[in-house]
Parts: C-alpha cells; sequence; structure tokens
C-alpha cells in the first residue's frame, strides 16, 4: 500500500509496514479541531510494551498556520516479530472485543455508582471499517510503563493492586448482569490447549530454565523441578474452575502491561493496562499470581500482605457495585492459590526472566543467565514449594 501522505517522515526505521492505514490516519487526524493538513509524521514501535504496539508521530497544521504533533498507539492483527515472544496465546478478536465492548460497560457500571474508573488508554474511533485499533499516546501524558527490573514500591503495588480489583469487580458484576457474555469470551481452561508454536516455545522455556538451575546456584532443586514440569505438561488438562471466584482476566499481568501515572511522592495516580490480546474467563488467582510474581520489588516476603490489601480492595469495589454474588473470602482466594500452584511456577519460570531482560533480548537462553533473575528465583522455589505450589497431586 502506498503512503502519499507520508513523504516528509521521519524515522530510524524505513520499513513503515504495509498495513498502515493511510485512510484510518486522516480520519484521525480531521477530527482535530481546526485541521488544515498533514505537515509529516515519524513512527517507532513499542517494543517495551507486553504485545508490542505501532507508535505514530503525526504533525499537523491547524488554524492560524500553528503547528500541532497528535500521537496514536496502533494495534493490529498483524503479526509482529520484533522480540522475545511471550508463551501466551493472545488473540486481537478478543483484544478489540475488550477495548470496544467490555471496557465501556465496566466504565457504564461505575459511572452509574457514581465512580469514574478507566482500565485501558482511550480509544479513538478511526473508520467504521478499520481493522486497527487506536489509542491515545498516553506515555507522553504522564504515564509510563511499570519498571520490571527494579521492581515497584509498596505504595506503588498498592495503586496498581486497587486497579487490579476494580477490575476484576467490574466484570464479576458485568458477567453477574449478563451472563451471557460469558460465551464471547475464551475461557481458561482452553489455556491449556495449546497450539503447536505456544507449546514449543513453552518446553524450550522449561528446558532452558532447568538447565540454568546449576549455573544459578539452585542444583538442589533439578530433581525436583523437571518432575514438576512434567506433571504440569501432563497432568493438568482440565481445570474445574467452578468452585472458583471468576473474572475477565486481563491475561497479561506484568509490568510491560501496566501504564502508571506516579506523583511526585511514589504515589500511583492512576493505573491502566496497555492491552487485553490474552484475556480469558477464569479464576482471579490467575492474574494475581503474574503480578505479584512478576512486578514488586519484594515478591515472597510481601505476598501474603499484598493478597489481603487485594481482598479488602475487591470486596470494597463489590459492594460499591452491589455485586449479588457470592463475594470471595479470603480464605477462599488462598484455597485457589493452593489449588492452582503450577501457575505460580509458570509465571516464575516463563514470565519473570523475560521481565528482568525489558522484553528486549533475543536470546532465551541470556535470558535465564541474567544475575538479577538468578537471584530472585533462588528467593521463589524455596518460598513456593513451602507454600505447597510446587506439589504434584
Amino acid at each position: 500500500m502506498s503512503h502519499p501522505l507520508l513523504a516528509t517522515q521521519q524515522s530510524q526505521d524505513a520499513s513503515l509496514p504495509t498495513w498502515v492505514d493511510q485512510k484510518d490516519l486522516e480520519a484521525l487526524v480531521k477530527q482535530i479541531p481546526e485541521f488544515r493538513k498533514i505537515e509529516g509524521l515519524r513512527w517507532k514501535w513499542e517494543t517495551q510494551l507486553a504485545e508490542p504496539a505501532l507508535c505514530v508521530h503525526v504533525q499537523v497544521l491547524v488554524a492560524d498556520n500553528k503547528k500541532r504533533q497528535v500521537s496514536y498507539l496502533i494495534k493490529s492483527p498483524e503479526a509482529v516479530s520484533i522480540g522475545l515472544k511471550v508463551p501466551r496465546k493472545g488473540d486481537f478478536s478478543t483484544e478489540r472485543h475488550m477495548f470496544e465492548v467490555v471496557l465501556p460497560a465496566l466504565e457504564e457500571l461505575y459511572q452509574n455508582a457514581d465512580r469514574i474508573v478507566h482500565f485501558g488508554p482511550p480509544v479513538i474511533k478511526a473508520r467504521e471499517t478499520s481493522n486497527h485499533i487506536y489509542c491515545e499516546y498516553i506515555l507522553n501524558k504522564g504515564y509510563s510503563v511499570a519498571n520490571g527490573r527494579k521492581g515497584l514500591s509498596v505504595t506503588a503495588m498498592e495503586g496498581v493492586l486497587s486497579k487490579l480489583a476494580a477490575y476484576h469487580a467490574g466484570t464479576a458484576a458485568y458477567i453477574a448482569k449478563n451472563p451471557g457474555k460469558i460465551r464471547e469470551l475464551p475461557k481458561l481452561e482452553e489455556h491449556t490447549k495449546l497450539d503447536d508454536e505456544v507449546a514449543e516455545l513453552k518446553s524450550t522455556y522449561q528446558l532452558r530454565f532447568h538447565e540454568s538451575l546449576r549455573s544459578n546456584d539452585a542444583r538442589q532443586y533439578e530433581d525436583k523441578v523437571k518432575s514438576f514440569q512434567k506433571y504440569v505438561k501432563a497432568g493438568i488438562e482440565i481445570l474445574d474452575t467452578r468452585t472458583s471466584f471468576n473474572v475477565i482476566l486481563n491475561g497479561s499481568c506484568w509490568p510491560n502491561n501496566l501504564l502508571l501515572q506516579i506523583d511526585a511522592f511514589g504515589n500511583v495516580k492512576d493505573a491502566l493496562f496497555s492491552g487485553f490480546h490474552t484475556a480469558k474467563y477464569g479464576p482471579a488467582v490467575y492474574d494475581l499470581f503474574n503480578l505479584l510474581l512478576t512486578v514488586p520489588a519484594e515478591k515472597s516476603n510481601r505476598f501474603d500482605g499484598y493478597v489481603k490489601f487485594y481482598h479488602d480492595q475487591l470486596i470494597k469495589n463489590l459492594k460499591i457495585l452491589k455485586f449479588a454474588g457470592k463475594k470471595p473470602s479470603l480464605t477462599d482466594l488462598q484455597l485457589d492459590f493452593l489449588k492452582y500452584g503450577h501457575w505460580a511456577f509458570e509465571a516464575a519460570t516463563e514470565i519473570l526472566p523475560i521481565v528482568l531482560s525489558d522484553f528486549a533480548a533475543n536470546d532465551i537462553e541470556e535470558l535465564f543467565r541474567n544475575p538479577v533473575f538468578g537471584e530472585q528465583i533462588r528467593e521463589l522455589l524455596p518460598w513456593m514449594e513451602n507454600r505447597g505450589y510446587f506439589e504434584e497431586d
């Protein structure tokens, strides 16, 4: 596809994807008050996000010959081969459904309860026939991607947990009011039915993790890890989630999927999810395991305190939304953590090493040689073992 409006484009990457739609961009910029014409355009890949997206900066001319720059984050169904792939199955149609249907419905639920809450970056409508999702580029509006290498402080974590609890409560209320909506989303139990590419990727990560135990001074876990890897791969095919507290999961609760607005004192003023491509319906503890084992600076020793904080916020929001279903007790959540302990192992061995590399590495072996990962996995392995997350039934 030709791009005549890109005649003055500037970029270090000369190969602008051919799927970028000129008519979409024109429809977007024409929404700018007193728009006259496009002066220039530049772009870059936002590779630090969990799901890479294209950032396009457009310089436009408005009334009185004034220049203005507007920026968009473009999500596309086209495959993007940038950075390491995460061993999680995502789907663009699911993300589109979340941004266009579910998130607006959640915001309306909170508005009806006199609360203004947002869960993702604002979506800008292009044309009705557009194949892409266009979001405001809020990284230049005081938001930043959560820092995975250093981890978040306790006060910042409380801000993130508050938003996750509000999101989970909103989705539970949404499904309670509209039970049929469950059919519009994939279910987490389908997560175990991996396609060949994801299954091969998971196997590679698990192999490299096992090989790294000696170099990370954790060789005493070699036999136990190998046995548990076989158990997880072969023994968990069907998940019975009926007794769990189920929500619409974000599915990618790790730092590179969190956009934070932080004040001068380190408090989170707002937290948003950058994407929902792995959203699924399933037990809330799936998101919690992924979040608590990848995001905080202090993981194992503050785990229970964070769970208690999340639970308090969850119940608070369920009450605000007048949720009529069964509210989970703290014990209910703890039992789910024990029931699905293998999710802790997967988060620590498949997501954490990528997070600690800032999503930029291309060599899987190097992920597990990272001394920061080595330090954290030496802490997490005995912790998971002591809590029963590492047991074979």
